[in-house]
């Protein structure tokens, strides 16, 4: 086997140069009054342009009330989902509708019931009238400091129903006499009137005696008194406070505040006759409304 011939040798790299001699000579300072180049200055760079973030499409913006689509979940459509909305909606209005509706009809019906009793039954208030006053027994003291009155008067005040198929009741009260005077009323004391029941086409009475002690007056209202009495032209006022309710067959109502007021009462004659003329008729107030 023959041998392998020798390689050749290997070339020598070139020597470097110097450092100083790469460096090229600086040029010489130009003369003085000479005219300078300016520097080079290098052009700054404009700012790289902002790139706004990109906005989703609208199909994928969302309302605040509104929440996204879980993720990997079918979702519904959104025709149905307005449906669906709408449906709520239409079902609370017409709930209100048919409510508002049940209420106008029941009252309406309240109103035909009222005004078909009213056209049956014809109810209408009863009447009183005040008859003269028995006994009444007037004293007065002749004291000088200032006279005072002892009084006793019976009132009786009687009550006509000319309803057919009404009735009325009346609760407990209490009634109050006063003297008639051109300075003002005088009053001679109260008594308690017990409740009764007033039947249809029927007369009923209201009467009381109310006694008064030691009451205090003018001297002038004491003259006065004192020549009526003795001429038994004496006027008297007349008032009861009590409750009514109304009976209709087997319905009774509740008890409303009435009051009897009876102006211009007058003074049985003498030995228990009558009174001449008609009798006094009295006011009634219901809820403090005239009846």
């Amino acid at each position: 086997m023959a041998e392998k011939p020798p390689l050749p040798p290997k070339p020598r790299p070139p020597p470097k140069a110097p450092a100083a001699a790469a460096r090229p000579a600086p040029a010489p300072a130009p003369a003085t009054g000479a005219r300078t180049a300016p520097p080079f200055k290098k052009p700054a760079l404009a700012p790289p342009p902002q790139v706004l973030p990109l906005k989703p499409p609208p199909a994928r913006q969302y309302l605040h009330h509104q929440q996204p689509p879980p993720p990997g979940g079918a979702r519904k459509p959104a025709r149905y989902r307005q449906q669906h909305r709408r449906g709520g909606g239409c079902s609370c209005r017409r709930a209100c509708c048919l409510a508002a509706g049940f209420a106008l009809l029941a009252l309406c019906l309240a109103l035909a019931a009222a005004c078909l009793a009213y056209l049956y039954y014809r109810p209408r208030p009863p009447s009183f009238h005040l008859q003269p006053l028995a006994p009444v027994r007037l004293r007065l003291g002749n004291s000088s400091a200032a006279p005072a009155l002892d009084a006793t008067v019976g009132a009786r005040a009687v009550s006509w129903n000319p309803n057919e198929r009404v009735a009325f009741r009346y609760g407990a009260g209490e009634g109050r006499v006063a003297l008639a005077d051109a300075d003002g009323d005088v009053a001679l004391g109260w008594a308690p009137v017990a409740g009764f029941e007033h039947a249809p086409r029927s007369v009923a009475a209201v009467a009381f005696v109310a006694t008064a002690r030691g009451v205090v007056v003018d001297e002038a209202v004491a003259a006065r008194v004192r020549g009526r009495y003795r001429r038994r032209q004496q006027a008297f006022r007349v008032v009861v406070d009590t409750r009514v309710g109304v009976r209709v067959g087997a319905l009774r109502t509740g008890m409303v505040p009435v009051r009897l007021v009876c102006d211009g009462g007058v003074m049985a004659p003498r030995g228990g006759g009558t009174a001449v003329g008609p009798l006094r008729r009295c006011q009634v107030y219901l809820l403090r409304v005239r009846w």
